[in-house]
């Protein structure tokens, strides 16, 4: 089982995400419960510890904003453009070996930091594991194929911001969605470019 890189979490999560996740655990997968209030053996305050640590490991950001004062979690930030270059040249290359027909599906599988940065992860059934099925059809996260990402977000700009933001609990997205807060924001991790091309990838399967 990959499990994902845990220095970038909060560029993909918010803080009360993170802590459900920590608390009831991903029951399809082998990341078990830890909070009590799920069956596992932490209290409040040892899951808060927890995130505490998590906040202090995370890859500094660059360009934030006027007062941001810590790179570790200052809301405008990004991924360092060296990080972002290494996404680059890992998701060309494995256009160029052939492993994948385009940029935006290299992207959409890239195999950096066990998947922190892709969707396959979610969206592809066994990808975590090493015995992926059909790609976007579904596993964590919704089915991606036979044009019902085009059809939940028929403004390509749409889909373009909602993953750039993620989901935001109770909240309206594309035509009839509501947010879980399960889908991560894309948008400190990945440049308008890499999203524009996963977008693109995305509404053609």
């Amino acid at each position: 089982w990959k499990a994902p890189a845990l220095n970038n979490i909060f560029y993909r999560f918010d803080e009360e995400e993170v802590k459900f996740i920590l608390v009831y655990g991903r029951p399809f997968s082998p990341m078990s419960p830890w909070g009590v209030a799920g069956g596992g053996p932490m209290n409040d305050q040892q899951i808060d510890t927890l995130i505490s640590y998590l906040h202090s490991i995370q890859i500094p950001r660059e360009n934030c904003g006027v007062g941001e004062d810590d790179p570790q979690s200052c809301p405008s930030g990004n991924l360092p453009a060296d990080i972002q270059g290494d996404i680059d040249t890992r998701a060309w290359q494995l256009v160029d070996d052939g492993t994948y027909g385009s940029y935006g599906e290299a992207l959409f599988n890239l195999d950096l930091g066990s998947g922190a940065y892709s969707c396959a992860r979610c969206h592809t059934p066994g990808w975590s594991w090493g015995d992926p099925g059909v790609t976007g059809q579904g596993a964590f996260g919704w089915n991606l194929t036979g044009g019902k990402a085009a059809s939940a977000f028929p403004d390509e700009a749409d889909m373009i911001s909602f993953i750039k933001n993620g989901s935001n609990y109770g909240a309206k997205y594309g035509i009839q969605g509501q947010g879980s807060g399960r889908m991560p924001g894309f948008g400190a991790m990945l440049t308008d470019e890499q999203i524009e091309a996963v977008v693109d990838y995305v509404r053609g399967l």
